[in-house]
């Protein structure tokens, strides 16, 4: 057995699970425990955390393995040929418990992980305070964090000097280290997208980077996973809107009902509330040549917003009230509208041969999310519609609610589904039938099933055809089933 292969493979789930020890134990059952049961998609990113891990639990096997031997030498053994067949054997035989050497090296390592990063946050806080007139926004919720950053930074960017946190650094290291790297002296305003897997999450990173402005872009059940009740996921996004700064403004999404429910709990007399969303609205189109929608704003006339997704208006009517509230003028702001362009890897449109148009949604692993990418498919018309999914994760107790909604509304708008056989993906298929069999659809889209991703890929050119749009819904990662 290569054991180095092993152990890489050990800390690579451990890693994934953000090195919390249950998570780690319960994912390397269902996995494998000395090898994946099958194909992993990604390999273990060699940070400086998983090195030291690695080189530890290392070093405390080859100490084991050296007591057993000096013992024996000291008891048994005389002959130093045994000893050292006695050693090698011994490395072979702890090796097979490596799983426990990475968890007894990941804690003792823990205080020192633990210093270093509350240095680093610490640094960072200094560095803000130092630049106190620096504006800041903090970007808190269950979807659209990452399409609500992207608009800002472009339509605030027309006027101010503008840094944003990159994609996935939404952690308290990850956004320490940012602003240590990229904020100084010129910096007029930041945008921070803050994550969150438990409560408390959001408020202490408001420690780190205070908001001047919150954005509440919607609560959905994504966190269920790690959360467990809806009511925490509400409470702990909140946690954004009751940590802005005294007068500061706060921007909620008018058309999410979370939001709008819960809102009133979290408020400051003294915020200022803003409000965003497209419902009872008509004043936009979609333009399927431009992949885009031509919309008309308040102030701004007739502008182009170069989005697939509908809620990309929502987005550019909150950036353009921000703007204003920031005191930007309206050429500024239309020229930050018109500069606004798709994200990488949500409902990013990629020009394929034979006239195909490949959306790739692979980043997007929320309810709201996917029932928006089959919207956007509805609105191709006189085109075979694909969607290709490995369903969504972390939806905890409302995990068959959610897919089978979302095979239902494929149901009515698509013409083939690819599913990628996992624990969700048949609650979508039951929806699909559900649809079909209570007549809520004229025609059952055709299913096609595969074991893995990498299977579907390669099977695409026998199934595509000229003119069609196939959208990549969501990408699984090694951790879930």
């Amino acid at each position: 057995m290569d054991f180095i292969k092993v152990v890489k493979y050990q800390l690579y789930l451990f890693q994934l699970e953000n090195y919390e020890l249950g998570r780690f134990l319960k994912l390397l059952l269902k996995k494998g425990i000395f090898l994946p049961k099958e194909h992993l998609r990604k390999k273990l990113v060699w940070t400086p955390k998983a090195l030291a891990i690695f080189i530890l639990s290392e070093v405390l096997v080859l100490a084991f393995a050296a007591i057993i031997c000096r013992q024996a030498y000291l008891t048994v053994l005389e002959n130093k040929a045994a000893i050292v067949f006695l050693f090698l054997g011994s490395v072979a035989f702890l090796e097979m418990f490596s799983w426990l050497f990475l968890i007894v090296a990941e804690i003792i390592l823990r205080p020192i992980d633990c210093i270093f990063k509350q240095l680093i946050i610490f640094k960072a806080k200094r560095r803000l305070n130092k630049f106190s007139e620096i504006k800041i926004i903090g970007i808190a919720g269950s979807y659209g964090k990452t399409t609500m950053k992207q608009v800002l930074l472009e339509v605030l960017g027309a006027k101010f000097n503008v840094a944003a946190t990159p994609d996935s650094v939404n952690t308290p290291v990850g956004i320490g280290r940012w602003i240590l790297r990229k904020v100084d002296e010129s910096t007029q305003i930041i945008i921070v997208e803050m994550g969150e897997h438990y409560k408390g999450d959001v408020e202490y990173l408001c420690k780190i980077a205070p908001p001047d402005i919150s954005v509440v872009t919607g609560i959905n059940e994504a966190h269920l996973e790690r959360m467990g009740k809806i009511e925490i996921a509400v409470s702990t996004i909140f946690e954004i809107v009751s940590n802005t700064k005294p007068q500061g403004l706060v921007v909620l999404n008018g058309d999410d009902e979370k939001v709008m429910e819960h809102y009133k709990e979290y408020v400051w007399p003294d915020h200022e509330l803003l409000f965003f969303g497209i419902k009872n609205k008509s004043n936009f189109k979609f333009n399927q040549e431009e992949l885009g929608w031509d919309t008309e704003m308040e102030d701004l006339g007739r502008v182009f917003i170069g989005f697939l997704g509908e809620y990309a208006l929502a987005d550019a009517e909150a950036a353009v009230n921000i703007a204003k509230h920031l005191g930007m003028d309206n050429e500024s702001i239309k020229r930050g509208i018109q500069k606004i362009r798709p994200v990488k890897h949500r409902l990013q449109p990629i020009q394929g041969a034979e006239g195909m148009l490949i959306i790739d949604d692979a980043y997007n692993g929320n309810s709201d999310g996917a029932n928006e990418a089959v919207n956007v498919l509805s609105r191709f018309e006189g085109r075979r519609k694909i969607y290709i999914t490995p369903g969504l994760v972390e939806t905890g107790q409302k995990t068959e609610e959610v897919h089978r909604e979302i095979g239902i509304h494929l149901a009515k708008t698509v013409n083939v589904v690819i599913l990628i056989r996992n624990s969700v993906t048949p609650f979508i298929f039951e929806g699909i039938n559900e649809s079909t069999k209570n007549q809520i659809t004229r025609t059952k889209p055709e299913i096609i099933w595969f074991n893995t991703a990498q299977e579907a890929h390669q099977s695409l050119p026998k199934i595509l055809k000229p003119g069609d749009v196939v959208l990549f819904q969501n990408d699984w990662g090694d951790q879930y089933l």
